[in-house]
């Protein structure tokens, strides 16, 4: 019988006992039934009543830090049934907020802490170091090579690569910590998170000394350095290092964190494998850096930047083939500002991308201006990694053409040797619809690097642009004439023309003249200068074309004997 329909039945039978009591039965039998009924009427509210006080102290005391609790109520009645109910309420709830903490705080691929978990556990360490003197670190790693494995096998292959790659951390701390922090590894052991795309971080709560740090970072480091089997691919990856030590290198966990990310940004910079420890100078230079950032956008913004031409002259004929399109910042504060100091700073940032874009499309305007002037020469742009990276990047570029109408046989592109040779396929997907049009394709710098030769005879281009460092050591340096002589032989071999950068002397112009070289670029021809300056130039330059070329035609003779 269920609780509610015995207490039903209690009522019934109060009234009909005391009902019969009065017209029938004797005084003390009506009395001792009446006390029956009743006794078993509190009897079941008794029940119902301590039932349902149970089950609500229940759910006064479940909270998001206690859903592993249940109620028990064994009745056999609906009380019984509502208090499952309950649980399984509670348990759904459990399950869900279980869910929710491992979105929240593990990275789903590695199965490791994330970023916000190791946030949280490196300020309660901080905190706890900070009431017990006590000192401890974090480190930072950036996997080297892993975003260029995962551009060139796909993103299926980079999430096996970065499980193997946690894998092989998880070992190398459990072992580096035993190593190092042997007292203390098994009572506050390291914690190991993925805290970026390509980035790991460690949190070694107790140290005796920095330099435990700096061991323990390059243990783990070294263990990474063995090859890791991606499928037929052999794939050798390393990482650099940035470090913090708490409580000095911040006034909470989160500042550690940041400054052992500072660290790392700084091993970046040296070079691979590098370990870095923060410096409180490292936080004047991120000011600075966070204030050029700022300059920089609002520079944009404002249309602070110009465009600047340098001559490009057909060492031949000795007539302006051509210019080369570079980016000034005209700063009202500083004037004018050379784009060593601030294309870095752009690139970090990301704002390269909206600058490339802007010299880009303000040199075809500008060209085509020139050509409608009666001027026809081929402008020529640099193309960053980051702006080559996008997919509408062929997209982009035809479409300034047709918007400022420039012919497309009057616009070149200068792309570093190391980007074409960081994913030849891409490069041959991008170029080659251009080049189709017309537009002419340059290696920039090219030299210095290390190219696939096999890839590059595949590879859409038109144009070897000679570093400068080559023309400048003319004179200098026994072996820059045999390396000058060899990219020319290959440029014609591949009939490639060639752009010999930095230009300053006749004894130059001539050298590369008589080896063959196609254009010569450099002061010797003209600085770099604005549109009006250079449509000026063009047009006196034939005029003193004539002079210029003698003594290059003199210079020529002398080197040829």
């Amino acid at each position: 019988m269920s609780s509610l329909s015995a207490l039903c039945g209690g009522l019934a039978l109060v009234y009909i006992f005391g009902l019969e009591a009065r017209l029938a039965w004797p005084l003390g039998l009506a009395i001792l039934a009446l006390c029956l009924a009743s006794t078993i009427f509190f009897f079941l509210v008794s029940r119902i009543s301590h039932t349902l006080v149970e089950m609500t102290q229940f759910a006064q005391d479940t909270n998001l830090q206690r859903l592993d609790k249940r109620v028990n109520v064994q009745s056999g009645d609906e009380l019984e049934h509502l208090a499952n109910s309950l649980n399984r309420m509670v348990y759904r709830l459990d399950t869900s907020m279980k869910r929710i903490q491992q979105l929240a705080f593990v990275d789903s691929i590695t199965e490791l802490p994330n970023r916000e978990r190791f946030r949280l556990e490196t300020e309660e360490a901080f905190k706890s170091n900070s009431a017990h003197d006590l000192v401890g670190a974090v480190i930072c790693f950036d996997i080297d090579k892993f975003i260029r494995v995962q551009e060139t096998l796909g993103q299926i292959a980079g999430e096996g690569l970065l499980g193997q790659v946690a894998e092989r951390l998880t070992a190398a701390v459990l072992a580096s910590d035993r190593m190092v922090r042997l007292q203390t590894s098994l009572t506050r052991p390291a914690l190991l998170a993925r805290t970026g795309i390509s980035e790991f971080s460690v949190l070694l709560p107790d140290i005796r000394e920095p330099t435990q740090a700096g061991r323990f970072a390059q243990l783990v480091a070294a263990a990474l350095r063995q090859h890791f089997e991606l499928g037929v691919h052999r794939i050798v990856l390393g990482a650099c290092a940035g470090i913090a030590i708490f409580p000095q290198d911040g006034e909470s966990g989160t500042e550690i964190l940041r400054s052992a990310d500072l660290a790392l940004s700084h091993a970046r910079t040296d070079g691979p494998n590098r370990c870095v420890f923060f410096t409180r100078n490292m936080n004047q230079r991120a000011l600075e850096k966070l204030v050029l950032e700022s300059d920089i956008r609002a520079g944009i913004e404002q249309g602070q930047f110009i465009t600047f031409f340098q001559p490009k002259v057909d060492l031949d004929s000795g007539r302006i083939h051509g210019c080369e399109a570079l980016v000034r910042w005209n700063h009202p504060t500083h004037g004018l500002i050379s784009p060593y100091k601030f294309i870095e700073a752009a690139e970090e940032t990301g704002l390269i991308m909206p600058l490339g874009d802007y010299i880009m499309r303000d040199a075809a305007k500008k060209a085509a201006g020139w050509l409608r002037r009666g001027i026809a020469v081929r402008v020529a742009v640099n193309v960053s990694a980051m702006q080559f990276s996008e997919d509408t990047f062929t997209a982009k570029v035809l479409h300034i053409l047709a918007e400022t109408g420039l012919p497309a046989s009057l616009f070149e592109l200068e792309i570093t040797e190391s980007i074409a040779m960081s994913n030849p396929e891409r490069v041959i997907r991008l170029l080659e619809p251009l080049r189709q049009k017309g537009v002419r394709i340059a290696i920039d710098d090219f030299g210095t690097g290390y190219s696939n030769l096999a890839a590059l005879t595949r590879m859409p281009f038109d144009i070897f642009k000679i570093d400068q460092s080559f023309v400048t050591a003319l004179g200098k340096d026994g072996n820059a004439p045999t390396m000058i002589e060899t990219i020319i032989a290959m440029a014609g071999g591949l009939n490639y023309e060639t752009v010999a950068e930095g230009v300053e002397t006749h004894e130059q112009a001539a050298f590369l003249k008589t080896r063959g070289a196609t254009l010569g670029q450099g002061f010797l021809f003209g600085a770099p200068m604005a549109s009006d300056a250079f449509e000026a130039h063009a047009r006196t330059w034939a005029v003193r074309m004539d002079e210029s070329f003698l003594q290059l035609a003199s210079h020529e003779h002398h080197s040829s004997n």
